[in-house]
């Protein structure tokens, strides 16, 4: 994984979080959380961020319209949704319409998180290239 990867973690269950900043501390990331979507647009907007993994079930707006307002703003940043509570179909419809990059199911294996941030690294890299490039 790049040596400068930067994730935002966004969940309202304390324990998630913890689980993620063990992972990201094991795999040399640099972890920042939220607990909910008010706090993670925060930090957004004075942190960079490459990587956002989002729960889908949150008190205030639920992970996708999160996840909207961080397109919406930070078209770069690559968005993951992390859940147990989600409709495959809900899924499937917002990685086709470019939402989302990925989907882990809640509760994840830890190779799965691995290769999905593998690959959300990778896909930032491309595109960054690829604007500096046009």
């Amino acid at each position: 994984m790049p040596e400068a990867l930067r994730l935002l973690c966004v969940d309202d269950e304390e324990h998630i979080l913890k689980t993620l900043e063990r992972f990201c501390h094991n795999e040399g990331i640099t972890l920042l959380t939220a607990g909910s979507a008010a706090e993670a647009l925060s930090i957004l907007e004075r942190e960079p961020v490459m990587i956002v993994i989002t729960d889908y079930q949150m008190p205030e707006k639920n992970g996708l319209e999160f996840l909207h307002d961080v397109q919406t703003r930070w078209p770069h940043i690559v968005r993951i949704m992390l859940s147990g509570f989600i409709e495959p179909g809900m899924v499937a419809q917002a990685l086709q319409r470019g939402e989302i990059f990925g989907f882990l199911p809640k509760p994840w294996q830890r190779n799965d998180l691995k290769n999905l941030i593998k690959s959300a690294a990778d896909q930032y890299q491309t595109e960054t290239v690829a604007e500096r490039t046009a």
